[in-house]
C-alpha cells in the first residue's frame, strides 16, 4: 500500500538479503542527501535528492491531468482527456525532460499508459518512473473490498508492472487508508517485502497525516513515503467530527497542508509531497501559484520532493513551474 506473506520470504535472487541491502543503501543515501539536495545537477536545471541509489529532481511530473483526473468535475475531466491525446501526453513528458525534470510518477492506466510511454521512448524519452500501484488497476474489482483483497491485489500489481521497469513502486494512498481503517497496516510489510524482492524501492502513499506518523512509529522497511497535502479520503463521520457538517465536494480545506507538512517534517525518510497546488485551486494568479510552491518547499525537508501535474493547454506550465521551483530553492 503485515503479516502473512503468501509469496514467502525466500530471496529469489540468491543474495543474502536484497531487502537488507536496499534498506541500508537508502539509509546511507538519506544521510548524505541533505547537503546535496541544495546542489543543482551539472545542467543547472533543478536540484536533486537521493531516492535509494537514484537521484530524482525535487520537482517530479505527475499524471492526473493526463489521465483526465481533475479533482473538479466530469466536464473538466473530459476536457483534459480530449486535449491530452497520446501524442500530446508524450510531448509534454518530453518537455518536462528538456526543462530538467528527470522523474515521472503515475498510476498504471493500462493500454493507454503503454501507448504514451512507447511514443515517449521512441522520441528519446528517458524519465525515471515511480509507479503508484493498486490491485484495481490489474485485477477485476469486487463489490466489497476486504483487507485481504487489497493486500493480494497489490502483490499482483507488482508482478504485472515489473516488466515496465519502474525505479520504485508505491502503495496507493486509498489502499493505505483502507488498511488503516481496518486495523491491518501490518499487511504493508507483505507489499514492502515483495517490492524489495523484485529489486525496486518501496514507497507508501498516505492522505492522512496520522497514518504517516503511525507508519514512522512502526518502523517498516519502506524506502520513502508519498504524502498528499490534502486529506481527501475522510469519511462522513470524520467530517462531522472535525467541522460539524459535510462538504459539497471532496473537501479542500486550508488547514490540511500545514498538518501534513508537520508530519512530513517529523519522519526521517524522504517524502514525495503531492497536491501542492490543491489540484489547480491555488493557480488563480501567478503570484498565488508561486507562493504555494514556495510554501511547500519551505515546509518540507531538504531531502523531500514535490509531485506536480501539468495541463499546458493555455500556457507553458512546464517552463513556468520549473522556474518557480528554481526560485523557491535558490
Amino acid at each position: 500500500m503485515d503479516g502473512e506473506n503468501p509469496h514467502g520470504d525466500k530471496d529469489r535472487f540468491g543474495e543474502s538479503s536484497r531487502r537488507d541491502f536496499l534498506k541500508s543503501a537508502t539509509t546511507v543515501a538519506a544521510a548524505l542527501a541533505v547537503p546535496k539536495a541544495l546542489e543543482a545537477e551539472a545542467t543547472g536545471a533543478l536540484p536533486t535528492v537521493s531516492l535509494g541509489p537514484h537521484r530524482v529532481t525535487r520537482l517530479i511530473v505527475g499524471s492526473n491531468p493526463i489521465r483526465g483526473y481533475s479533482h473538479f468535475n466530469p466536464v473538466t475531466n473530459r476536457q483534459m482527456l480530449e486535449w491530452y491525446t497520446d501524442e500530446r501526453a508524450a510531448q509534454v513528458l518530453l518537455d518536462c525532460q528538456k526543462a530538467g525534470i528527470n522523474t515521472f510518477q503515475s498510476s498504471y492506466f493500462q493500454e493507454r499508459w503503454v501507448r504514451i510511454m512507447d511514443l515517449f521512448h521512441q522520441k528519446g524519452g528517458r524519465l525515471q518512473w515511480i509507479c503508484l500501484t493498486s490491485g484495481g488497476d490489474v485485477i477485476p474489482q469486487v463489490e466489497h473490498e476486504t483487507p485481504e483483497w487489497v493486500r493480494d491485489g497489490q502483490i499482483t500489481a507488482v508482478d504485472t508492472l515489473l516488466k515496465h521497469k519502474p525505479i520504485a513502486m508505491v502503495h496507493h494512498g486509498h489502499d493505505t487508508d483502507f488498511l488503516w481503517r481496518a486495523g491491518k497496516l501490518d499487511y504493508l510489510k507483505t507489499y514492502i517485502n515483495k517490492v524489495h524482492d523484485v529489486g525496486c524501492l518501496a514507497g507508501i502513499s498516505v492522505h492522512n497525516p496520522k497514518i504517516l506518523t503511525a507508519l514512522e512509529e512502526k518502523g517498516f522497511a519502506n524506502d520513502f513515503y508519498m504524502a498528499g497535502l490534502h486529506y481527501l479520503t475522510r469519511h462522513p463521520e470524520d467530517w462531522r467530527k472535525e467541522i460539524g457538517t459535510l462538504p459539497v465536494d471532496e473537501g479542500w480545506i486550508a488547514s490540511d497542508p500545514p498538518r501534513m507538512a508537520e508530519a512530513v517534517r517529523q519522519v526521517k525518510k524522504p517524502t514525495l509531497v503531492y497536491k501542492v497546488l490543491s489540484a489547480g485551486r491555488k493557480c488563480q494568479s501567478e503570484d498565488q501559484k508561486r507562493e504555494a510552491i514556495s510554501w511547500a518547499y519551505r515546509n518540507i525537508k531538504p531531502i523531500d520532493a514535490t509531485i506536480i501535474g501539468f495541463y499546458p493547454r493555455y500556457s507553458d506550465q512546464v517552463t513556468e513551474t520549473v522556474k518557480m521551483v528554481q526560485q523557491a530553492l535558490a
